[in-house]
């Protein structure tokens, strides 16, 4: 019996010692939605102009969205290309319309 008091002091003081710091709650900016969708759509559809816009905002988020974007366009372009030569080189006779 006498060794639980020490315990359920223990509890005690260790509850007010964590009440006693300061909770600091990060309140997330309302418009992050709307900045990621306008960066990616102009990284996407402006393309490298889309980014140079997005640095002038000087806005963290509308930035990495922006790269986002242009990057997706790049990467689809060169799977597309990736596509075609594949195509021309696998099956050279389908393509005889070029010529």
């Amino acid at each position: 019996m006498k060794s639980i008091f020490p315990f359920i002091a223990l509890s005690f003081i260790s509850t007010y010692t964590f009440a006693a710091f300061p909770v600091f709650e990060v309140i997330p900016d309302p418009n992050e939605g709307l900045y990621k969708t306008v960066g990616y759509f102009m990284g996407m559809f402006m393309l490298i102009f889309g980014v140079i816009i997005a640095y002038a905002y000087n806005n963290k988020t509308m930035l990495k969205a922006a790269w986002k974007g242009f990057l997706t366009v790049v990467g689809a372009f060169i799977l597309y290309l990736l596509i075609l030569f594949a195509l021309y080189f696998f099956a050279p006779g389908d393509f005889s319309f070029i010529d």
